[in-house]
């Protein structure tokens, strides 16, 4: 695939993330809970959709690996007060105590983990909260039955890092520095306590499961 098909299709992906986050009769639109809160940080943003739909009167900030996702959110997404940064979620370019309310959006499978989990809690204040959405084991039991032989790998690994997290709360990297895995509710209870959470809650919805927690 050219880097111009790439760009394409992830600007294609991002127009189509909007108009879910904007449609609230759309059952795939998963939007945290941040009424109460004043800052607000999303780790792996994207295009900022999900900053759009919280609304504002409120500092949002987000951040993300993806350069085109951010340039795009931008010109076409960004709002007043939403601050959008490249910055991975494992090494947050923030001061401790910074936000009140954290969240990431199906981003965290992505990242290593614990080290992600850790710099969640360094940058939320006191009794700040934390919102993940997160895959179900269908997403990489699905690539590995459909797809090809470098695809069935990836999808294998996913699955084992999986079951690494699940046995210690922490994950692996492969060579070239891509992390993946899925998740359960006891791999994230002990990656979160680890961390310092309290309060850790999990809820189960039509595409995804949620865990909430508290610093």
């Amino acid at each position: 695939m050219t880097q111009t098909a790439m760009n394409t299709s992830s600007i294609e992906y991002h127009e189509g993330e909007l108009r879910i986050a904007r449609d609230t009769t759309n059952p795939q639109r998963l939007v945290p809970d941040a009424e109460d809160a004043a800052s607000i940080l999303d780790i792996g943003c994207g295009a900022g959709q999900t900053l759009l739909a919280i609304g504002a009167r409120k500092r949002r900030v987000g951040i993300d690996i993806d350069i085109n996702a951010l340039e795009f959110g931008r010109s076409r997404a960004a709002g007043p007060g939403i601050q959008l940064a490249a910055a991975r979620g494992e090494n947050l370019p923030f001061a401790d105590r910074s936000f009140d309310f954290v969240y990431s959006r199906v981003a965290l499978p992505y990242m290593d983990i614990p080290a992600a989990v850790s710099e969640m809690h360094r940058v939320l204040r006191p009794d700040g909260r934390l919102w993940l959405a997160l895959h179900s084991v269908a997403i990489p039991a699905a690539q590995f039955r459909r797809g090809n032989l470098k695809g069935r790998v990836y999808a294998a690994y996913t699955i084992i890092n999986g079951l690494w997290f699940h046995v210690s709360g922490r994950t692996f990297r492969l060579k070239r520095g891509m992390c993946e895995s899925i998740q359960t509710k006891r791999g994230m209870r002990v990656a979160l306590s680890r961390a310092g959470f309290s309060n850790i809650a999990f809820q189960r919805t039509e595409y995804h499961f949620t865990v909430t927690a508290t610093r």
